[in-house]
């Protein structure tokens, strides 16, 4: 369940039968059917939603749909040949970012005809798995998956890619360590990682780091950089 953030008083739910209901919550309960004020369908079975305005963005099987709730119509669907594991979006950019099997894709929703024929703005390659791990900010994408023992950093803008990071140390001695969990805020990063014995945290914390300036503009620059070695030296 979400709230739509156009009406307060609107909340829409969703059940594994594929059906959306919008349903406002300031009138009566004692009459269900008043309650309902929209609804819709999706294809497969859906695995996240997300309201912005008066549009829902919803994963279901191997599609991203955009419902729009003032008249419960699909807005626009991005189709993928594959099941879609996460999801993320940036509304503030049109842009959504889907997890895949060993990549993610970076999709700009105003690229209306690119989105028909399956073009999108970058492809996040590199991992091992299914990404089901995903966070999405202004300025960067964190992708991962269960089965990497990294996760990736891209440029949200062009999904350039900045830097691939551990999960935690111990994954160059372990190498049976994988990626579990992970959580972003801002500059910094907490993941998670076991080998099904022994688990890990690794948290970085890049507020204060600091890269040279190059003059040369072809050498490529990024606050988010991976360790020389295991041992965590970003502060």
């Amino acid at each position: 369940m979400s709230v739509a953030g156009h009406k307060t008083s609107l909340l829409v739910s969703i059940s594994r039968n594929s059906k959306v209901i919008v349903w406002d919550t300031a009138t009566s309960s004692a009459n269900r059917s008043s309650c309902c004020v929209g609804k819709s369908t999706v294809p497969g079975a859906p695995k996240a939603m997300k309201c912005h305005e008066s549009l829902i963005y919803i994963v279901a099987g191997s599609s991203v749909v955009a419902i729009d709730i003032r008249t419960m119509r699909q807005v626009f669907k991005v189709n993928h040949q594959e099941e879609v594991h996460s999801f993320q979006m940036l509304p503030e950019k049109s842009l959504i970012c889907t997890g895949l099997a060993q990549r993610a894709m970076l999709w700009d929703v105003r690229r209306g005809c690119d989105i028909q024929k399956g073009e999108a703005v970058a492809e996040l390659d590199g991992h091992r798995g299914n990404v089901n791990l995903l966070h999405m900010d202004p300025y960067k994408i964190v992708s991962g998956g269960l089965k990497d023992f990294q996760v990736h950093v891209w440029e949200t803008g062009n999904g350039r890619q900045l830097s691939s990071l551990n999960c935690c140390p111990l994954s160059d001695y372990h190498r049976g360590f994988r990626c579990s969990a992970m959580a972003v805020n801002g500059s910094r990063i907490l993941t998670a990682c076991n080998d099904g014995d022994y688990s890990d945290l690794c948290f970085r914390d890049f507020n204060n780091a600091t890269v040279p300036i190059y003059s040369d503009s072809s050498i490529l620059q990024s606050k988010f950089w991976a360790p020389k070695s295991h041992i965590d030296t970003e502060e």
